[in-house]
């Protein structure tokens, strides 16, 4: 079924020309690979714009608590205090920026890339720390770095408390950016999967239709290349069975007439080297090689078979005195003559000049002397009314009785033909 399916849409693309096959091939091959460049490398600078913006976002929303943790602890070992008129660290500002990243996972806390339980667990904790930070904030607002009342402004128990609240809401927080980071790496791999699956996908159909399409023009030139070979080998009947409208199919057809007339050409010339042009009959060349078949196939079924060697009587005086055309006129009359008392199966030749050989398969002495006999008869009728036609004397030899061997045969009938020229134009038995 499926080389059944295949052979019919050959057949269909060879009602295409090879150069809109190929075309077809090439934009099979060519436009599916664009596109998907295209698209490819639209998906990566997308990922790549994703990952520099989960960067920038995970960088603006832990520095904040980072910073804050880092000005906590250096509250806590006294290293706000300072030879300098500067002004203490702005927790204020700081406090605002965490709000701000806080308020940013609110709004996105539905995203498939979002894990609420990480998120849930982040905010609490900065909720828990904020307090304490306020009341920082609160505290210090007032005062300047090289103010004495700083130290006491700021308990270490208080500082201790909001550093523990904010490490923990920094690590939450920075738990969220991580699970957030593995999600958007998983589904990245998932983009590049889906991506490589649709090149392979597609190179495959790709390849598949340009098999077929190779295959309608592969498989012509394939059949054409083994008919030339059969041709070229002497096989006769070599055709190639093509449908289509291509150039192919037209290569193929001119093929099939070229064989056609190759073959009748063939025959003409094997007809004319095994016939005799004048009279019709088989030639020296032609007799002989029916013969040697003949022999092979009696041979094998152990049959019998006899032949005749017969030499027309007063053709040279015919020749002779009434001219060629005369001489010719009566070796067409007396082949005519030997054909009609011969049956569909025996074969007759001329052996060469006025001498004539014939072939009858499965035929024994007895039978074989009957014909010679009748067809005596017959050429002795005709040309005892007219002086322009000769006679004929029969030689006869049969086998096995005289060998399997042509030229055996053919010697021993002509040693009957020539005693019977000797003695008449009565054909003598076989020996």
């Amino acid at each position: 079924m499926k080389m059944s399916a295949g052979l019919t849409l050959e057949h269909l693309l060879r009602r295409l020309s090879v150069g809109q096959r190929i075309a077809i091939m090439l934009a099979l091959l060519l436009l599916p690979m664009a596109a998907l460049s295209v698209v490819s490398l639209d998906v990566l600078e997308h990922q790549e714009l994703d990952f520099r913006q989960s960067v920038q976002e995970s960088i603006n929303a832990l520095l904040p608590l980072a910073t804050l943790e880092h000005y906590l602890e250096r509250a806590q070992v006294d290293e706000l205090e300072a030879e300098t008129d500067t002004s203490a660290p702005n927790f204020t500002a700081l406090t605002h920026n965490i709000d701000r990243s806080f308020s940013t996972i609110e709004t996105t806390d539905d995203g498939p890339d979002l894990p609420a339980g990480l998120i849930t667990q982040a905010q609490r904790a900065w909720r828990d720390a904020r307090p304490a930070v306020q009341r920082l904030v609160e505290r210090i607002r007032p005062l300047r770095i090289g103010d004495p009342r700083l130290s006491d402004a700021l308990s270490r128990k208080d500082i201790q408390q909001a550093i523990h609240d904010v490490s923990l809401a920094r690590l939450h927080l920075a738990a969220v950016i991580k699970a957030r980071y593995t999600h958007a790496i998983a589904l990245r791999h998932r983009e590049l999967r889906w991506l490589i699956w649709s090149w392979v996908v597609t190179l495959s159909v790709a390849t598949v239709l340009i098999g077929l399409f190779l295959a309608s023009i592969l498989r012509p030139i394939k059949a054409l290349e083994t008919a030339a070979r059969r041709l070229g080998a002497g096989e006769s009947g070599v055709r190639v069975d093509m449908r289509g409208r291509d150039e192919l199919t037209e290569v193929a057809e001119r093929f099939n007439e070229m064989s056609e007339n190759w073959e009748t050409t063939r025959q003409a010339l094997i007809t004319e080297t095994a016939m005799d042009p004048l009279t019709g009959v088989l030639n020296r060349r032609g007799i002989l090689a029916a013969l040697a078949a003949a022999l092979n196939a009696h041979r094998m079924r152990d049959q019998g078979l006899s032949v005749f060697m017969m030499d027309l009587d007063r053709f040279k005086h015919i020749n002779d005195t009434q001219g060629h055309s005369a001489g010719d006129r009566a070796l067409v009359w007396v082949a005519g003559k030997m054909r009609e008392c011969l049956r569909d199966s025996d074969h007759l030749g001329r052996y060469g000049g006025d001498e004539f050989l014939a072939i009858l398969p499965g035929t024994g002495a007895s039978q074989a002397q009957a014909i010679a006999q009748r067809m005596q008869r017959a050429i002795h009728d005709g040309a005892s009314t007219d002086p322009s036609l000769p006679l004929v004397s029969i030689g006869i030899a049969t086998a096995p009785d005289d060998g399997w061997d042509a030229d055996t045969l053919i010697g021993a009938a002509d040693a009957v033909l020539y005693t019977c020229k000797q003695r008449g134009r009565e054909p003598e038995p076989p020996s």
